[in-house]
């Protein structure tokens, strides 16, 4: 059985689950390129990239060697954290798109709600006066008019035809309200991808977009390292239908209506990571699963931007 999807807001269909080339793929472009064979072998339709991940180019290759139809494809990527205006973000997207070895992509995300400094001093993405000419990520009025400006760009490429759907990532309540209070905004975000797993369960962002139509895609599904995965709770349900943890809680997504992003180097672990369409969770296991929330970030708390 094909992975199933799920419409977005649009009426067009994502796939549950995507291959991700971030995190330990972080600019390891040939590693990906060598893992995209095993992970459309294993089933794996969708995948997940940024510009900042360094791995575009890699995905790209590895696509190209799988020789199948660009409409059996769904590919996301995301702008990177210095594209704030319309012409930066054309221009971004075009350069995806060249790395990628695309026409079209399927999903555009604007990766953050604000420039993270740390994150490109890190990576040596920018210089320090190049980083000084990004808007001031702690100014709330600066960065509502950035975050309108990349939005306008994204909506310029929808009607170029570059991109079929636009989302955003690492939005809360508080950056999407600001966001859709603008007449300039004639496309709602399809997507928000945060980061979502039974140790961070955040009901209000959830609660928004679901109110909003907007569809939550999980980033780090499986929490951090191997603590949601040993969890006692999360055991006794995997023992009870025969799956592992990381099933159980792929499952839950899904049954919430969230599609998710997983990482795995692992051939076997790609065809674990699939298979979760088997069985049902019942009311009860999900809000047993759902009590588990301990707030737990493994990445940033992006409320930290206003």
């Amino acid at each position: 059985m094909g992975v199933p999807g799920i419409a977005m807001n649009t009426g067009r269909m994502i796939p549950a689950i995507s291959f991700g080339t971030g995190t330990s793929f972080f600019n390891r472009p040939d590693a990906v390129a060598s893992h995209i064979q095993a992970a459309w072998d294993a089933g794996f339709t969708s995948y997940d990239t940024a510009t900042i991940y360094g791995t575009e180019q890699g995905l790209g290759s590895g696509l190209k060697t799988l020789k199948v139809e660009r409409k059996e494809l769904f590919i996301t990527t995301k702008t990177p954290d210095w594209s704030w205006d319309k012409e930066s973000i054309e221009k971004s997207v075009r350069q995806s798109l060249e790395k990628l070895q695309l026409d079209y992509l399927d999903l555009v995300l604007i990766h953050t709600p604000a420039p993270r400094y740390d994150t490109m001093r890190r990576l040596g993405q920018l210089t320090e006066d190049e980083i000084k000419q990004l808007p001031d990520n702690m100014d709330a009025k600066v960065m509502d008019n950035a975050r309108l400006q990349a939005w306008i760009g994204l909506q310029h490429c929808v009607q170029l035809g570059l991109v079929k759907d636009i989302g955003v990532s690492n939005y809360t309540v508080s950056h999407l309200q600001n966001l859709l209070k603008h007449e300039e905004v004639t496309i709602v975000p399809a997507v928000n991808q945060v980061e979502y797993n039974p140790y961070l369960v955040d009901r209000v962002i959830f609660d928004y977009c679901k109110e909003h139509k907007i569809l939550v895609q999980a980033f780090a599904p499986l929490g951090h390292g191997k603590t949601l995965l040993e969890d006692k709770t999360m055991k006794k349900i995997a023992q009870k239908y025969n799956k592992t943890a990381a099933q159980i809680a792929l499952r839950w997504a899904w049954q919430l209506g969230i599609t998710t992003v997983t990482k795995t180097e692992k051939a076997e672990r790609m065809k674990e990571n699939l298979d979760y369409f088997d069985f049902n969770l019942t009311n009860e296991e999900m809000e047993e699963i759902s009590s588990l929330n301990k707030n737990e970030r493994r990445f940033g708390d992006p409320a930290r931007f206003p």
